[in-house]
């Protein structure tokens, strides 16, 4: 079955098509392949972006939504922000495209974010955002034997950040920038955010409820 929907000037264009002949262990050559096609097929400053589906017992799917290209101010491509503004817009593109409940989960990776997403099936999706906008969802269906993550308050991310960068310079590592947060289950520690270094060196930080810091993990 496909469904094809399309609008003209900058409105993304979705093409899904289902199949239950793949193994699940190819989704993700499907989505690599996706991607390929949606960066070669351009027009007026919009990428079209293919989705496929493929699982072995119709929960789970791969797909990729398209989106206008942008660039920074210099006429550079965009780039993944590590400000907390740019871990919480991720993950509410990732949320709202998913159809999820929260976020658990954003890290930065190549030039976008990989947000981990929790549907209310029980299930979870696998969402890189992409610096332009465009998406590639990876969900799978709810297992029973698997308990779902805890999700991050977004609105509380600035001072997530700003502790675990704090955190990093009492370490020794100034001027960190942060590439990883995610929400915990651990018993005191409800944010784990990875803070990475101008040296190279990283620090995982364990953050409280309160923000207090927990534990810190220096990287050599």
């Amino acid at each position: 079955m496909s469904e094809n929907t399309g609008n003209t000037g900058n409105t993304a264009h979705t093409e899904t098509t289902e199949s239950t002949t793949t193994p699940r262990r190819k989704r993700k050559g499907l989505a690599v392949g996706a991607g390929a096609v949606a960066a070669l097929l351009l027009a007026g400053g919009v990428a079209y972006g293919v989705s496929e589906n493929s699982d072995d017992d119709g929960n789970d799917s791969v797909r990729t939504v398209a989106a206008e290209n942008r660039a920074d101010n210099d006429g550079a491509p965009a780039t993944a922000g590590t400000d907390a503004a740019s871990f919480r817009d991720a993950a509410e593109q990732a949320i709202a495209e998913a159809g999820g409940t929260g976020a658990s989960s954003v890290d930065v990776e190549g030039a976008g974010h990989e947000v981990e997403v929790e549907l209310d099936d029980g299930g979870s999706a696998e969402v890189h955002v992409a610096a332009d906008g465009a998406m590639r969802i990876e969900t799978e269906g709810p297992d029973p034997s698997d308990q779902q993550d805890p999700v991050l308050d977004l609105d509380a991310l600035d001072d997530a950040v700003d502790a675990a960068v704090a955190a990093a310079a009492d370490a020794g590592v100034s001027d960190g920038t942060v590439d990883s947060v995610s929400a915990s289950d651990d018993r005191g520690v409800t944010y784990e955010v990875s803070v990475q270094g101008q040296d190279g060196r990283e620090v995982d930080v364990d953050l409280a409820d309160d923000f207090s810091v927990v534990a810190t993990d220096l990287d050599d």
